[in-house]
């Protein structure tokens, strides 16, 4: 992915307003030969209401979560923040081959993007390292 490109998503996930929406739903599917993370969310308008939409993450190599369910409800299922990263501590940490990893040598991370959302305190977090992502709004009725 070119810099302007990288640039461009980057910007496009930063600017969503991600504070005091609620992440619904949680996935990761086979797209014809390629590997998708999907987020169901309801996202906070400007004007106080919550419309649906779904996140989707495109041509994903690494996902991780750490989600405390209970707390999750508990706070709403409110998202505290979500951010895209270039390069971040947890790419460089996943970069690293484990010595039971069967990809040997550099795992060729560089290109991809860090994309990074936050529950609210103690909700936990989902990071998901991927090229690109898609947002949809959803209408109900």
């Amino acid at each position: 992915m070119n810099v302007q490109m990288t640039n461009l998503t980057m910007q496009r996930f930063n600017s969503v307003k991600w504070h005091d929406s609620k992440l619904v739903g949680f996935c990761f599917y086979k797209a014809v030969e390629e590997d998708q993370v999907k987020l169901s969310l309801e996202l906070l308008g400007g004007d106080g209401s919550l419309t649906p939409a779904e996140v989707v993450f495109k041509e994903c190599v690494y996902c991780q979560t750490d989600i405390y369910l209970a707390a999750k409800s508990m706070c709403a299922d409110a998202i505290s923040n979500a951010k895209c990263y270039e390069s971040s501590d947890w790419k460089r940490d996943i970069a690293e081959p484990s010595p039971y990893d069967p990809i040997r040598g550099g795992r060729g991370f560089d290109d991809y993007l860090h994309f990074n959302v936050s529950m609210c305190p103690p909700g936990g977090t989902i990071s998901i390292l991927a090229m690109d992502f898609s947002l949809e709004m959803k209408t109900t009725g």
